[in-house]
């Protein structure tokens, strides 16, 4: 919850760009740091820059500097010598514009080739009341619904299944005209509506009764089409529309605009066309004549901080502006452009129109198409993307879709109507649904084409953003989440269905923190400002606000109940313990006590967890490893906490993460007050928090370098939950009985553990009442498992189920099942590479010669010895000497050489020098005698005292390797030849080459737990 939230596309300052150094952040995507008009300084000094050898591109300095002062310090230096290799494709050490303009376009992702079509077998068509042409299809992510308008006038609401949920007829509405085009609000839940009868309208269509609340006639054109701008800063919003008459008209209002507006006076252009309209009607209006035709599309774009606009003529077909200034740049096709979209990554824009052809555009080179696609027979109407896969979707007047590659350029479906449909019922609009992963089509009716599930399998997803919290509330058998996005949702536990939602609990800040009161009817949230909420959450309704003295990040929330007052608890960035009065009289409050550690005793680095313990005891934990033990009722700090060797560890280690108080009957227990905390570095440790001691610890990683990131108690303090930062989950039996009697193995027993995410968890919980487990992630989902690890499914799935009935519960999430998939054959890999080590050590042994071989001499029998070292000769004729092998002399001595370089022995290297504390080594018998019979060892250690030397074993000079070893890094040890320059060929039976294999190291497996240990004497 410590990351800081990046800034917006265009935005200034460098708040968003990743830290310099992180791996994950050299990949930057630089198209969300610029906008339109860092484009064109760019082109402009492309093209001005001129080398002395008359090249105009730029090197790498002068790529450097144009970029820090173009892009203002958003990148940092290796990041933009990151780019600038990626521009070069060519390695000729510069960038031009055109290598520049064709990266922004197509290099910004990967090619990939995830065939996401669409499945023609499950093609559904569904009903609707609408009685005309549908002119808008639209999904609400915060809703999870679908929206249509039609020409008549009248809303439909669709669930994700698309069955119908709430109609809103024509008749319900004051207005009856028909719809040119609609247009849904998300952030301010409105449906604004343009007619033929020159209004524009704006609908409280969420409330029980749909009501007008603004109306502005009469325009001076007919309005044909509308796109939604969004922010144009942090108070004012903007809505564009095209017109009959070629003009693109601007609407700018604030918030008041929208919810204080009653529709009891008729706004009209010239109205809100002076200049102190946006004072007085909190709204202004501008238009700006584009075209000479008919406008009939209009969108802005904030990636490119400009809009477009299209029309169906020869000149001026679509044009690129900026709100800001009157500078344009357009587009001329034949037959002028009928359609547009913009695809995000890679950056292009593709158009189509009634000469059948779709055009792909670089949005910063316009001179001519970068590409273009032939295959419809008919005029295109509509144009869709599917960003994620970099797909085209169109659709022509004959009602033929056509799904393209955009970076292969090739088409990679057709769908057409086998059967002949009326004239009148054409295809209207197309969406494509990218959340839900299928394309909706609208005519009066509407129909549904997935994604084809054997190539792109649809994972259910419970929010949109990063799940912070999911508890269980055991009065209402309810769950309730919150998500980074500001939205709280509530869970029926019992079949995995959604009850209730609301949004921005805390504007457009992130919910950082959340607990219940002790009652379970209210919730209380804290947030990224430090501003903290309590909500009846079954309705949404805000009842109380607490803000400190500052904006610090609350991390944890608490709600304590002493004697007969009640508390509010928030600890944070700020490193103070913040205490409100649980008032119901006052909907503000401040703090009623502040609690701060001194400079030398307490809390030096943000505090992360809270935890309470009656009558009054307080417990605060530190991402710098440290418990502090206060005293609620007085405000004074008791005592401080540490383990042992918090000082050696790296600061990515020290941090606690949770800390619990264990419930104990036991009353000598419950003197000693045990805490529970979980750490980064995968440790579980218990706590006297009488004493100031630690109890006991263990080791809680299943993996390497996993820290443990949140815990749960159950109600009876008998279960302890654990999640861990690289989606494990482990389950223990406490029995805390044992930190008095010194039974410490059975402390902390280890139940079970599995793989729930691949994300880092952020919450577990634990239903009692169902003996559920409750796992919340990064990964937006929440997934519901028994405690045995079985999984029952996630939240926002489209099939309920029954608990206690195993037969609706879900298989493993394909996330995790693929991962342990690739982490099986991983493994499988290791050990077959293993084996070949084993074998490559043994047949090594094997080719080295224990004695002298003997030698065959043609004139006399001289015996010689193959290792030595050429400096004496015992008989002049051995140089005409031939071995039985037919190998000379000269080649064993190279033999001998090369035996030293084997990869094998570069292994016991490894070993060597992991295994310095052993008293000695010894060679098993087995690796000096050829024994055929006997399966071989491969070496043994043996305990021998220091004094005693180890025996030696002929000619092998075991202490020669070693020493050849210690020497030689592994990159300078080239692999073993047969034989030299000039060596005679000889028989491959009698001497084999070993297999290269690759380099492993063979570290010890990292245990599930290592033994528990009360530290004293020797520890």
């Amino acid at each position: 919850m410590r990351d800081s939230s990046s800034v917006a596309p265009g935005g200034s300052g460098n708040a968003g760009a990743p830290r310099a150094g992180d791996k994950a952040g050299m990949n930057v995507d630089v198209q969300q740091y610029m906008n339109m008009n860092h484009f064109e300084q760019l082109m402009v000094l492309f093209q001005s820059h001129e080398n002395e050898d008359g090249s105009t591109g730029f090197d790498i300095d002068k790529f450097r500097e144009v970029f820090g002062k173009v892009v203002g310090g958003n990148l940092t230096h290796d990041q933009m010598t990151m780019l600038f290799m990626k521009i070069d494709a060519n390695s000729d050490g510069t960038v031009d514009w055109d290598e520049f303009s064709t990266y922004m376009m197509t290099g910004a992702l990967e090619n990939s080739e995830a065939h996401s079509i669409f499945d023609e077998r499950i093609k559904k068509l569904f009903n609707s009341p609408h009685k005309d042409t549908i002119r808008r299809i639209d999904y609400i992510p915060k809703e999870r619904k679908y929206i249509s308008v039609s020409r008549d006038g009248t809303v439909c609401f669709w669930a994700q299944n698309l069955k119908l949920q709430r109609v809103i007829p024509a008749k319900d509405f004051s207005r009856q005209s028909w719809v040119a085009d609609s247009l849904y609000l998300p952030d301010h839940n409105r449906l604004v509506t343009i007619t033929d009868d020159r209004h524009f309208c704006v609908y409280d269509i969420m409330s029980i009764k749909p009501r007008l609340i603004i109306t502005m006639g009469q325009l001076e054109n007919n309005p044909l089409c509308l796109a939604y701008g969004g922010h144009m800063d942090e108070e004012r919003d903007f809505i564009l529309f095209g017109d009959d008459g070629g003009y693109v008209n601007v609407l700018t209002f604030t918030r008041k605009f929208i919810t204080e507006n009653e529709a009891t006076e008729e706004l009209s252009p010239a109205k809100l066309s002076r200049r102190e309209s946006l004072k007085k009607y909190n709204a202004s209006f501008s238009r700006r004549k584009i075209h000479n035709d008919w406008v009939v599309k209009v969108q802005y774009y904030s990636e490119i901080n400009a809009f477009i606009s299209c029309a169906p003529e020869s000149i001026r077909s679509l044009i690129i502006g900026d709100l800001e200034r009157k500078s344009i740049r357009f587009v001329n096709v034949p037959k002028g452009i009928a359609c547009f979209a913009f695809c995000r990554r890679p950056s292009f824009l593709v158009t189509g129109g009634r000469d059948k052809i779709i055009r792909l555009w670089n949005p910063y080179v316009l001179s001519k198409p970068a590409g273009t696609l032939h295959g419809h027979s008919a005029g295109i109407v509509n144009i869709s993307i599917n960003h994620e896969e970099g797909h085209i979707i169109s659709l022509s007047e004959d009602r033929v879709i056509k799904v393209w590659n955009a970076r292969s350029l090739n088409c990679l479906q057709t769908l057409a109507e086998k059967v002949p449909q009326k004239v009148d019922e054409l295809i209207s609009v197309i969406f494509f649904d990218q959340v839900n992963g299928q394309l909706v089509l609208g005519s009066d009716k509407l129909q549904t084409w997935p994604l084809y599930k054997t190539f792109r399998h649809a994972l259910s997803r419970s929010h949109n953003a990063g799940v912070v919290a999911a508890m269980f509330n055991e009065n209402f058998h309810q769950v309730v989440s919150g998500a980074q996005d500001g939205t709280v949702c509530i869970w029926d536990i019992a079949s995995g269905e959604r009850a209730f939602s609301f949004h921005n609990a805390h504007g457009k800040l992130e919910i950082t923190a959340m607990c219940f009161d002790r009652s379970g009817r209210r919730l209380i949230t804290g947030s990224r400002d430090g501003l903290i909420k309590m909500w009846n959450f079954n309705n949404g309704q805000i009842l109380r606000k607490m803000m400190k003295d500052n904006v610090s990040e609350a991390t944890d929330v608490l709600y304590v109940e002493m004697g007969a007052n009640r508390f509010i608890v928030s600890v944070g960035w700020d490193r103070k313990v913040v205490i409100f009065l649980d008032d119901p009289a006052h909907f503000e409050a401040k703090p009623v006590r502040v609690m701060q550690a001194n400079a030398y005793k307490g809390h030096q680095d943000d505090i992360s967890s809270v935890a309470f313990r009656a009558p009054s005891m307080l417990a605060t934990s530190s991402v710098d490893g440290i418990i502090v033990i206060w005293s609620l009722e007085s405000g004074y700090m008791k005592l401080t906490l540490s383990e042992p060797f918090l000082d050696l560890r790296s600061k990515e280690e020290k941090p606690i993460e949770k800390i619990i108080f264990l419930p104990t009957a036991d009353k000598r227990l419950s003197r000693a007050g045990p805490l529970v905390s979980c750490h980064a570095d995968g440790c579980l440790r218990f706590w006297d928090t009488y004493e100031g001691l630690m109890l006991y610890e263990t080791n809680c990683q299943v993996t390497k370098d996993e820290g443990l990131g949140t815990m749960a108690l159950s109600s009876d303090g008998n279960l302890l939950i654990v999640g861990g930062s690289k989606g494990h989950v482990r389950v223990f039996t406490i029995t805390a009985s044992n930190l008095l009697t010194k039974d410490l193995d059975s402390v902390c027993a280890m139940k079970q553990t599995w793989r729930a995410h691949l994300q880092s968890i952020s919450s577990v919980n634990y239903a009692n009442a169902h003996d559920v487990i409750l796992t919340a992630s990064k990964d937006a989902t929440i997934r519901v498992w028994t405690s045995s690890g079985t999984h029952i499914g996630i939240f926002g799935q489209n099939e309920p189920w029954i608990l206690g009935d195993p037969s609706t519960y879900r298989d493993a999430p394909e996330d995790v099942q693929q991962a342990s998939r690739i982490e099986a054959q991983h493994n499988q890999m290791i050990v077959k590479h293993q084996e070949g080590l084993k074998k490559n050590v043994i047949d090594t042994w094997r080719g080295l010669p224990k004695d002298s071989p003997k030698t065959v001499i043609t004139r006399s029998a001289t015996v010689e010895d193959p290792f030595d070292d050429g400096s004496t000769t015992k008989n002049s004729e051995t140089k005409d000497a031939t071995p039985e092998t037919g190998m000379t002399m000269a080649d064993m001595k190279v033999m001998r050489f090369r035996a030293l370089q084997t990869q094998a022995l570069t292994k016991w290297c490894d070993v060597y020098n992991r295994r310095k504390s052993a008293s000695d080594w010894m060679l098993s018998a087995d690796l000096t005698k050829e024994k055929e019979s006997e399966k071989p060892e491969f070496f043994a250690l043996k305990a021998m005292r220091r004094h005693q030397r180890p025996p030696s074993y002929g000619n092998i000079k075991y202490d020669a390797v070693y020493h050849m070893l210690a020497y030689y890094p592994l990159a300078q040890i080239e692999p073993p030849t047969v034989g030299g320059p000039g060596a005679k060929k000889h028989r491959a039976d009698n001497i084999k080459q070993q297999p290269q294999l690759p380099i492993l190291r063979k570290d010890r497996a990292t245990p599930i737990s290592k033994p528990a240990s009360r530290y004293g004497a020797g520890d």
